[in-house]
């Protein structure tokens, strides 16, 4: 039962999927690049890459992923409207 309203709900896995690429790039040692926002360049192309990715994910996982996750728990939290039959 959970299961299908779970899919019937893809918010609430989309916010999941921010969090978690923003967990696994947080233990991978991300948070240390992010200086290239403020100019300060702590290594090359890969560093500032891994710097820009993290801070997307961050923005993703604070700001986007509890918007998704309420709209998705209240649109499978409401009951469907009955849909309207052919004759």
């Amino acid at each position: 039962m959970m299961l299908t309203r779970m899919s019937r709900a893809p918010r609430v896995l989309m916010a999941l999927v921010w969090v978690a690429v923003f967990l696994l790039l947080h233990l991978a040692g991300g948070r240390q690049y992010v200086g290239v926002l403020s100019g300060t360049r702590v290594g090359g192309a890969p560093e500032l890459v891994f710097g820009l990715l993290y801070a997307l994910a961050w923005f993703g996982a604070v700001l986007l992923a509890p918007i998704l996750l309420l709209a998705g728990l209240a649109d499978a939290a409401l009951p469907r409207p009955p849909s309207a039959k052919r004759r």
